[in-house]
């Protein structure tokens, strides 16, 4: 509602607003506000002006709520942030239609493509801001054929993966796909580590473990201590590890890691989550992890269709990704098909109940341990394998994984336990 107001109070603080917004009158929940908005948007087409006099001069101020009212909503006015709020007016609006879609789709048992055909429309309004060329030939205006600093990127910390990938790019979604236990999280947790020792502002979404329990492992990485151990640290930690604590503790701290461990998400959760952090962080660049693509409750009524509620929410996360301006990785569980394969390394139909991650993803990693089937406690290799590679080459990379810690380093690194 705060949005609404803040909406309407700009509208009546300068009406030239009013001309040029997205927003009509049904993206309202309150039917006063829709009949205001209503009432702003005639007039100003007509060239009259809108406040709390001409509203108390043509007797229309007490149906609209009342002189102090009107004014608590001019309160709210401000031009500098209006597509801010029509934004924001936008996603509460589409949040109430799909639900609303929902309840009509299951009384009248709508059938799955209908229903992705009426969540599409609903999701796909969105405030469309025109580029004009002058501004689109700036990152073409130095000479192509000189080679030039690669803007930073989020990287991933692993040589060879760097070289393959290039770092995270903005605007791009990256699933990583591994059995269950193959070291999914402690991946995903490497790299936000990564990402933000680089400058950037990593948001954890944990859908399956809480925040603390997430804390726990990057205390381990960072410290290098037996996560065994860290169970009960008073009796099973070295004098020397114990002193370390404090300093690892703060190191932690320092990372600038923010984790979002709500059990039950949407995608727009997601979004408004990153939203709020760019209010308080303006010039931060964030790089978005989920944990897990399977757990993220999907926007609308499938009526037990679970590829169409997957696909939906990968198309999500792409468009997050673009509409944020960067990347965005999410964890997949692979489908039990890999078991019965000879060759047990995963490929891209093994994503669980999507074929439409595989479109959706612009790169596609895999995990692979030679160990979690053999069982064999000294072998730390874990295959890191780029399926698909939207923007450059596909393979695969070996790093040393220490389970004990959940750290990975490069192979030609040295590691200890």
């Amino acid at each position: 509602m705060k949005a609404e107001m803040a909406v309407l109070g700009t509208c009546l603080h300068d009406s030239r607003v009013a001309l040029d917004t997205h927003i009509v009158p049904a993206y309202f929940e309150s039917a006063l506000h829709r009949e205001l908005f209503s009432h702003i948007q005639t007039e100003v087409q007509a060239g009259r002006i809108v406040d709390v006099v001409t509203l108390s001069v043509g007797g229309l101020i007490e149906s609209f709520g009342g002189a102090p009212y009107i004014n608590d909503l001019i309160a709210h006015a401000n031009v500098d942030r209006f597509s801010y709020y029509e934004t924001l007016l936008i996603e509460e609006w589409q949040k109430r239609a799909i639900r609303s879609m929902c309840i009509q789709a299951s009384s009248e048992e709508w059938p799955a493509d209908r229903i992705m055909e009426a969540a599409a429309r609903i999701e796909s309004v969105r405030i469309q801001r025109a580029q004009s060329t002058s501004h689109l030939v700036e990152p073409l205006r130095k000479v192509p054929f000189e080679k030039e600093k690669q803007e930073p990127r989020a990287m991933t910390g692993i040589r060879r993966l760097d070289e393959t990938l290039g770092g995270f790019q903005e605007g791009e979604l990256t699933v990583i796909g591994a059995r269950p236990s193959m070291g999914k999280t402690d991946v995903m947790l490497h790299l936000a580590r990564m990402a933000a020792k680089g400058g950037y502002m990593p948001v954890v979404f944990s859908i399956e473990m809480s925040a603390l329990s997430l804390v726990k492992r990057l205390l381990a990485m960072e410290g290098r201590f037996n996560r065994t151990k860290m169970r009960n640290p008073y009796e099973l930690f070295t004098a020397a590890q114990k002193e370390k604590w404090p300093e690892m503790v703060q190191k932690v701290a320092g990372l600038g890691i923010y984790v979002v461990d709500q059990p039950a998400v949407t995608v727009s959760d997601m979004r408004s989550a990153v939203r709020r952090l760019l209010i308080d962080h303006a010039e931060a660049r964030p790089v978005v992890f989920i944990d897990y693509l399977g757990l993220i409750t999907p926007p609308h009524f499938f009526d037990g269709n679970v590829t169409a509620q997957i696909a939906a929410v990968s198309k999500g996360l792409k468009a997050m990704a673009k509409d944020f301006d960067c990347p965005v990785i999410c964890l997949a569980q692979l489908s039990r098909a890999v078991e019965a394969r000879a060759d047990k390394r995963p490929m891209l139909s093994d994503v669980r109940d999507s074929g439409s991650v595989e479109q959706d993803a612009d790169v596609v990693l895999f995990l692979y341990r030679d160990a979690y089937y053999s069982k064999q406690a000294g072998d730390k290799r874990m295959e890191i394998i780029v399926a698909k590679n939207r923007n450059g080459q596909t393979g695969f990379v070996t790093v040393t994984y220490i389970k004990e810690t959940g750290i990975l380093v490069d192979r030609d690194d040295p590691v200890s336990v």
